[in-house]
């Protein structure tokens, strides 16, 4: 039953041909689905595409196929959030038509500004932009996007911007424990992993993102304090090792020319099975682009996590900018310290933890003020 004059059913979009575990997004929308259906009176669906699989992540019941929804229309909003994906203008323009009570948002999980600086300069890239839909009641962005608000204002002809609360729970880094069948004995668990050896998970698509300067922080560290580090493994660098212009870089370290087998590149894989082969000192560095599951997921598991996100500088350990020199006097510290202060870290990181949680009361309220407010 529809209400008129308050939001009540709300759906998201949602690509379930995408793994919960292959990108952010699908974990977003999953934390955005639970902390609405934790608001009093608000009931939150899913409409999909692909295939509903029994996960126990989704509630089948609060899901709705893409072809079911629209083609035939038995099914009626309050407000649908375009997350996962956007069912195209035509789409878009026949919907409000025939719910027009219905409310449209589009919250964007990914700092759209610095991929249309990236996509605009890169010749190789050939695709047509997605298509985008409009009008638009709202759109959400996240607070470490809040810089790019007066160009999405601009772009899309549309002053209501909201910046909307990041969440996130720890549901999807223990379901990994299952998942890649590893020890579910968690502190056992986090007891063998060795943080004595580097790994790096920077995704080295965009500029925002790279590589280039945690493997500095180690070249740094080695220059000082030689063979100290156990090994350094680079997640996602595959694809740096095409380029000539890396390889060349890396060819004047000593990481490289003293160490025989100590920096490796490998395709992508899961975090907590890379932190358990390869370790879990945690070197990371963004541009724009301050919060990520991955540094959330490190301090879950207490590792060491060298970083450069100012919002959250008060946890793990950070350095300023691209401070390669400060970053690599963490290593030192790391290797002498780390374990002999753990339970400090760890009761620490709990309030960051319950910060960014959909059951937090603050987040919960946020999300019902930015949803009454539409």
């Amino acid at each position: 039953m529809v209400t008129k004059n308050r939001i009540t059913n709300i759906a998201i979009t949602i690509n379930l041909t995408h793994h919960f575990l292959s990108n952010g997004m699908q974990q977003n929308i999953l934390f955005l689905a639970n902390c609405i259906n934790e608001i009093p009176g608000k009931n939150c669906f899913l409409i999909y595409f692909g295939q509903l699989k029994n996960n126990n992540l989704i509630d089948p019941k609060k899901c709705i196929s893409f072809v079911e929804y629209y083609d035939k229309n038995n099914f009626s909003f309050d407000l649908i959030i375009y997350a996962g994906f956007n069912p195209g203008q035509k789409r878009h323009l026949i919907d409000k038509s025939r719910h027009k009570h219905t409310k449209f948002i589009c919250i964007q999980y990914g700092n759209e500004l610095t991929d249309d600086i990236y996509y605009s300069l890169n010749p190789e890239f050939k695709k047509k932009p997605k298509e985008e839909v409009g009008p638009l009641d709202q759109i959400w962005t996240s607070p470490h996007y809040k810089q790019n608000i007066p160009y999405l204002i601009t772009k899309y002809r549309n002053k209501n911007i909201k910046i909307a609360p990041y969440l996130w729970d720890d549901i999807f880094i223990k379901r990994q424990f299952n998942e890649l069948k590893i020890n579910d004995n968690f502190q056992e668990f986090k007891s063998k992993i060795d943080i004595a050896s580097v790994t790096v998970f920077e995704p080295n698509i965009s500029f925002t993102k790279t590589s280039l300067i945690p493997i500095n922080i180690v070249e740094r560290f080695e220059q000082i304090n030689p063979k100290l580090i156990q090994k350094c493994n680079v997640i996602c660098g595959k694809e740096l090792t095409k380029n000539e212009y890396f390889p060349w870089l890396i060819s004047n370290t000593d990481i490289y020319n003293k160490r025989k087998n100590f920096l490796k590149c490998h395709q992508r894989r899961p975090f907590l099975y890379s932190v358990y082969k390869w370790g879990g000192m945690v070197i990371s560095n963004q541009i724009l682009n301050e919060l990520n599951y991955i540094y959330l997921e490190s301090l879950y598991l207490s590792l060491p996590l060298i970083h450069n996100s100012e919002i959250i500088k008060n946890y793990g350990y950070y350095y300023e900018s691209f401070d390669v020199i400060k970053a690599a006097e963490h290593i030192e510290y790391i290797l002498k310290e780390h374990k002999n202060n753990i339970n400090k870290y760890d009761k620490k990181n709990k309030y960051l933890f319950k910060k960014f949680s959909p059951r937090n009361s603050k987040n919960i309220n946020d999300y019902n003020m930015l949803i009454n407010n539409i």
